[in-house]
């Protein structure tokens, strides 16, 4: 895993909240895909300063909507907002 790296889930009452950290890592080499409206996956990767690469699969429970998945990315934090049905 990319050096400092780190990933947190928060569950609140109408929606998950995932936060991201991706020190070094541009927006654009950023990418989420979700597998079967349950899984979330979150790739990156560095190409300068010998590379890195970031990979997550996050499961969820049918509550979760993943079809209306909301991302923002600021300097090296990425938040990820799911709506909960």
């Amino acid at each position: 895993p990319a050096a400092g790296s780190t990933i947190e889930v928060h569950t609140l009452q109408h929606e998950y909240q995932l936060l991201v950290k991706l020190p070094g890592f541009r927006q654009d080499s950023i990418i989420l895909a979700t597998k079967r409206r349950q899984v979330l996956h979150v790739f990156a990767d560095r190409w300068d300063n010998g590379g890195a690469h970031f990979e997550r699969r996050i499961s969820f429970g049918y509550d979760a909507d993943l079809a209306h998945v909301k991302a923002h990315f600021c300097g090296d934090m990425l938040r990820i907002t799911i709506p909960r049905r």
